[in-house]
């Protein structure tokens, strides 16, 4: 396993750039909650309706959201800062030297290296708060975070939810986890006082340069391996995955895991409401409720089709069909 000398940590090591918007009503009194993204650029209009969601049910809270990205354009920047202000709370914005995450490994190309900052995010955050939320970027909050924000983890250094049970059987078989068990770092909540009690960045960071087919995943399967068990497990409802398709009334943060997401079409109510917070957002508003045509969404056409004729609409199912056909031949053929 990869070592490290003893100044690798440093701030100055990862922080690149920080930058604080802060329009927080004078003299507030409510609970402040601390809440954390891991965004590249095209992701971060997408992280807008997740900031509203949490703005929105959570009336009791005043946030700080600490967004950490690897770069950003300056119209991003100005939409955050006109969020901050619209929504009376702060949003600081960390630009992270990416160097000293050059070593871990991307599994699939589609993805970004910036998934490995919530690995260093205690150390940013040890002097502002005691504790976090961190939560991805297509993530939606239904219902209040008080509970999760003051939930005691007997002394664990991070709450998060257990996979589905073929996913822990799958990948923790995998990864050979002693304990059989295996979460997804989607949504997490961090004690940051045991987390660097625990060495958990430096044992993360330890799993640099391992060959990639060691792992099916990123970040999840670095966390997994560090904690093999021993982190608190939240209740599901702190992370229902797959847009919702299980979700109860005590649901809090429905988590869009998939391929499908709901900026690319709707066809849930969960869906509908993800737009609404993209509406409310200062991002420009995304219209379309079919997938865009493009050869490389075919398959999103053809989970389209199929949930209209579960509905019985066979006419949208023919359509969705159709287009999922047409797509994949130019995507094989690349026309």
């Amino acid at each position: 396993m990869k070592t490290f000398d003893k100044d690798f940590f440093n701030l100055n090591n990862f922080i690149s750039f920080q930058k604080k918007f802060s329009f927080n009503h004078k003299n507030d009194r409510r609970i402040v909650g601390h809440v954390c993204y891991n965004v590249n650029e095209p992701f971060i209009p997408i992280m807008g309706a997740s900031l509203v969601s949490i703005i929105k049910n959570n009336p009791d809270m005043a946030f700080v959201f600490h967004i950490f990205t690897d770069g950003f354009s300056k119209q991003n920047e100005n939409y955050i800062s006109q969020f901050a202000q619209n929504f009376h709370c702060t949003c600081i914005l960390y630009i992270l030297n990416m160097e000293p995450f050059s070593d871990f490994h991307i599994k699939v190309a589609r993805f970004s290296r910036i998934t490995y900052g919530r690995l260093y995010m205690p150390k940013v955050l040890k002097t502002v708060t005691s504790r976090f939320i961190y939560v991805d970027a297509d993530a939606m909050c239904i219902n209040s975070l008080h509970d999760l924000w003051n939930l005691k983890m007997d002394g664990r250094a991070m709450g998060a939810v257990s996979e589905t049970e073929d996913a822990v059987k799958h990948r923790a078989g995998y990864l050979k986890l002693q304990s059989g068990k295996y979460f997804n770092d989607g949504i997490m909540l961090v004690d940051i006082e045991e987390w660097e009690r625990q060495h958990i960045t430096e044992k993360s960071f330890s799993y640099q340069s391992e060959p990639k087919e060691r792992f099916l995943g990123q970040s999840q399967d670095i966390l997994n391996l560090v904690f093999d068990g021993t982190n608190y497990f939240l209740p599901s409802q702190y992370n229902v995955y797959g847009g919702g398709y299980n979700a109860q009334d005590n649901s809090v943060f429905i988590h869009w895991t998939g391929r499908r997401k709901p900026w690319q079409m709707v066809l849930t109510d969960f869906d509908a409401q993800w737009r609404k917070y993209n509406a409310l957002s200062p991002w420009p508003t995304i219209t379309n409720i079919l997938p865009i045509k493009k050869p490389e969404n075919y398959h999103d056409f053809q989970q389209w089709g199929r949930y209209q004729k579960a509905h019985g609409n066979m006419a949208g199912y023919f359509k969705g069909i159709f287009w999922y056909s047409w797509l994949r031949i130019r995507y094989k053929l690349h026309i």
